[in-house]
């Protein structure tokens, strides 16, 4: 009998005492190692390519069996006609192995790949070449997409990863020829199938933020989009134009996202409750002074501890929460583009119809109840809203009347008029030591100008210059001190107490120059802007309540009469006008976590600025094929269905953000230069001989004596007309805030 023969026979004998003896050798592993003999004898052999093929044939045979398993089928359908943010979401799981555990659904294909792609092999056993290749090709990654790849071509309804592709593709800017040609390589579905996806998805988030609008509290964001359209060969009737547009997103308040919307808070205080309308409303307590005291000096400590060495037990100065908000989630919902300019008054209140109208399809019965709904934005959409309701007090119909419309300002757009404010106050000129424009020169700083200022540039540029200064206070006062390096608090102490209130460089033991002064006045106004900005990713509402009022005199000093206008109402409504409940909801409809972590937290119109960056990216990336119809239909709902998508293919794949992959620059030699330059000139440190230059501004100072003068007088006159201001009064207000 032939050795073939004797083993099909034993595998096919009822005989319990040969199937037991057939399973005893099994479980020894009887047939895989009469395998590997064979395969290691059979090396180079003439029947080397028989026994080869029938391997494979087994193999193929097993895998083709389980890809067509009907549960490996059912688990990664994704119809592109019923693509939803939801499945999407479902499948990616937010844990970075999208592609690993679609290799899992087929585990003999993915055992073969492993091998064929030393998947299976240690990093011990490679060289640190081929591991560091293996770190960048990421093998796992490529085996999932092979898998993918395979079951797709098996059956077109198992496509879940193809259809994720095809989004991923087409949200970057992937041309429709590009994608027909990574369809038919079966990495992608087809473009039509894309669009089919993208109407879908944009319906379903349609549906979605209609049916969050009537169960939860909510709030709207919404800002200008503004989009160049170059032509690169330009003629009389096709020239460079600008369009603007509006994009919005509706806001669930943290705290009712995962319950049932309750009564809303009561607006107003009772006549009795509220405290008198005098200046004292406007101007900073003693205890908000104490606490822009306290946060400074945090501020000035963290400054100092980058003095210190490696591995050096320095810490900055801890900052005491006042009243953080909760940390969750937040849950909001990009809107459709509208091709509305929402610089105008007319197209605020066109905004207004298309989202409520349009967008939200909220009934009349909705504006029936005493609904207060916050519309966050600049101070242009701010003040354009407030005419309106002026416009419309008189109106009895509640949607109408616009009394359901509660105009917010918002963070971003004040601490970046903030940051020009103090940028423009410390310029100076080049010819004085210590102002801004000669340490521009020094570094060589680009996009930094008076009349054209980048937000950016301008707020790192004011930053490295404090932490400039603080150090070389701090170096000064250590000359001949036997402290301790560790004993930071002490100096923050020192020099925080030297600017915090009026500029005393007698207290740090520097003469009275204006240089110096200029220089204490830079570091106080510079900490207040830090300050926000820290506030705002620490999610404190208690810092930024007690920061408003001294904001609200430096606005007034910088002659920002718009801003210091709308700070004004704020103030009036937090201290005196609205209840606490109502207030606390102003405040923290200023800021959003969405990525729910602790320092995760953003200015609410700093969300909508990226949200505007994301679509002028896919705007752009489309080129002459990209209208506003098609923006607002197939991609401004799903924006950050894009994003999540775009996110997990970059992980798995080891494609580095730019985060981590780029460091940022240190500041240590900018810092340095600006430390020699202000030493040779004898600023901040023990010198006469610099008393060159103009006094700056006093911002709080002069913002004081503006509000006495006039501003606030006129502002609380005009509230005596119980809200029916008119327009001359607004204008004559501002021209009094304009006056020195």
């Amino acid at each position: 009998m032939t050795l073939p023969n004797f083993l099909e026979e034993l595998f096919k004998s009822d005989d319990a005492v040969v199937a037991q003896w057939t399973g005893v050798f099994h479980e020894n592993q009887g047939a895989e190692r009469v395998l590997k003999i064979w395969d290691s004898k059979l090396q180079g052999g003439k029947w080397e390519e028989g026994f080869v093929n029938s391997a494979v044939d087994v193999v193929v045979n097993r895998t083709l069996k389980h890809l067509k398993n009907n549960k490996v089928r059912k688990d990664w359908r994704l119809p592109h006609t019923k693509v939803t943010g939801q499945n999407i979401t479902d499948f990616l799981h937010d844990d970075s192995r999208f592609l690993d555990r679609y290799a899992e659904g087929a585990k003999y294909l993915t055992r073969l790949l492993k091998g064929l792609l030393e998947d299976d092999i240690s990093d011990q056993e490679l060289s640190r070449k081929s591991r560091k290749h293996r770190r960048a090709q990421k093998p796992t990654s490529v085996r999932g997409c092979i898998a993918a790849m395979l079951i797709f071509m098996s059956s077109r309804k198992v496509n879940a990863f193809q259809t994720i592709m095809g989004h991923f593709l087409h949200s970057t800017g992937c041309p429709k020829r590009v994608l027909e040609v990574f369809s038919g390589l079966g990495l992608s579905i087809s473009y039509t199938q894309v669009q089919s996806g993208l109407r879908s998805l944009t319906k379903d988030a349609r549906e979605q933020v209609k049916e969050a609008v009537m169960k939860y509290t909510w709030y709207i964001v919404y800002d200008n989009l503004n989009i160049a359209n170059k032509h690169h060969h330009q003629r009389a009737d096709k020239r460079d134009t600008f369009d603007n547009g509006t994009a919005a997103t509706v806001i669930l308040f943290p705290s009712d996202k995962d319950q049932a919307a309750a009564a809303p808070p009561a607006l107003f205080r009772p006549e009795n409750e509220r405290p008198k309308p005098d200046a004292d409303l406007f101007f900073p307590t003693d205890f908000d002074l104490e606490v822009f005291q306290q946060v400074t000096r945090s501020h000035v400590s963290n400054a100092i501890v980058q003095l210190s060495p490696d591995g050096s037990a320095a810490t900055a100065i801890p900052i005491v929460p006042i009243k953080p908000l909760h940390i969750n989630k937040t849950a909001f919902f990009p809107l459709q583009t509208m091709k509305l300019d929402e610089s105008t008054i007319a197209g605020n209140l066109a905004v207004l119809e298309r989202i409520t109208r349009v967008g939200l399809q909220l009934p009349k019965s909705w504006f029936a109840k005493p609904n207060n709904t916050i519309i966050a934005g600049d101070q242009m959409t701010v003040s354009r809203l407030l005419t309106l309701k002026i416009h419309r007090i008189v109106d009895t119909d509640p949607y109408h009347s616009l009394a359901w419309v509660h105009p917010t300002l918002q963070l971003f757009h004040l601490d970046m008029n903030l940051c020009g404010t103090i940028f423009r106050t410390h310029f100076g000129s080049p010819q004085f030591p210590g102002s801004l424009a000669s340490i521009i020169i020094l570094l060589g700083r680009k996009r930094l100008s008076k009349e054209k200022l980048e937000f950016k540039a301008a707020d790192e540029l004011l930053r490295i210059v404090f932490d400039a200064k603080v150090q070389l206070l701090y170096e000064s006062l250590r000359q001949g001190d036997t402290s301790d390096e560790l004993d930071i608090p002490k100096f923050a102490e020192i020099i925080t107490n030297s600017f915090c209130d009026l500029p005393s460089p007698s207290l740090l033991g520097l003469h009275c120059t204006t240089a110096n002064i200029n220089s204490l006045l830079f570091l106080r106004d510079v900490a207040v802007h830090i300050e926000l900005s820290e506030a705002i990713k620490a999610g404190d509402i208690g810092r930024i309540k007690h920061l408003l009022p001294i904001i609200t005199l430096m606005m007034h000093g910088g002659g920002n009469t718009n801003y210091a206008l709308e700070l004004l109402r704020l103030l009036y409504g937090i201290r005196h006008l609205w209840t606490d409940e109502w207030a606390t909801r102003v405040l923290s409809s200023m800021l959003v976590n969405p990525k729910g972590c602790d320092g995760g937290w953003m200015a609410t119109d700093m969300l909508q600025e990226n949200h505007n960056y994301l679509l002028k990216s896919i705007f752009s990336s489309k080129g002459s094929n990209m209208t506003w119809e098609y923006l607002r239909d197939a991609i401004s709902t799903n924006i950050r269905t894009f994003q999540a998508i775009s996110c997990m293919f970059e992980r798995e794949v080891g494609v580095g953000s730019n985060s981590t992959k780029h460091k940022k620059p240190s500041t240590a030699s900018d810092i340095s230069k600006i430390q020699g330059y202000l030493r040779e000139s004898g600023i901040l440190c023990n010198s006469d001989q610099c008393d060159q230059g103009i006094p700056v501004v006093d911002l709080r100072g002069v913002g004081g004596d503006k509000m006495v003068m006039g501003s606030i007088n006129r502002f609380l006159d005009r509230q005596q007309l119980e809200g029916a201001v008119d327009l001359e009064e607004t204008e004559a207000l501002e021209n009094v805030i304009a006056q020195v």
